[in-house]
């Protein structure tokens, strides 16, 4: 039973290596921080999703990085860092505007498929050609 009663309580933090520490860009109780932050339900985050949040970060920043790093100027600003980072931030505006065109479709679709209802009810059976 004591076995049963340590299944049921929630994973305890894994201490890092310095070693595994230092290959993290980031302090990864600072990243487990920001996720928990942002969500609604109280959840346990498996030690890959950590530690996949981390690298993911490291990659946006050196993308951004490397954004700025095409600019003539020597001294960078924050207006070089919004436009490097500019294609994250629309993210979010980007599926609006996908989800608005799919409904602008779908509405399209049904006006199509109730005119082709339509002209196969207005045409005798007979009188369409064989397929």
């Amino acid at each position: 039973m004591a076995e049963e009663e340590k299944a049921a309580q929630p994973e305890e933090e894994i201490p890092e290596s310095e070693e595994e520490a230092l290959k993290l860009p980031f302090p990864n109780a600072r990243v487990v921080a920001i996720i928990k932050e942002n969500l609604k339900n109280e959840h346990q985050l498996k030690r890959d999703v950590k530690l996949g949040a981390n690298m993911l970060l490291a990659e946006i920043l050196a993308d951004i990085a490397q954004s700025m790093d095409k600019e003539e100027y020597f001294t960078l600003s924050i207006e070089h860092f919004n436009k490097a980072a500019r294609k994250y931030r629309e993210i979010a505006l980007n599926q609006k505007r996908i989800r608005k065109i799919q409904k602008v479709l779908e509405k399209q679709r049904a006006e199509l498929d109730e005119i082709v209802a339509e002209i196969e009810l207005e045409v005798p059976p007979e009188s369409q050609p064989n397929q």
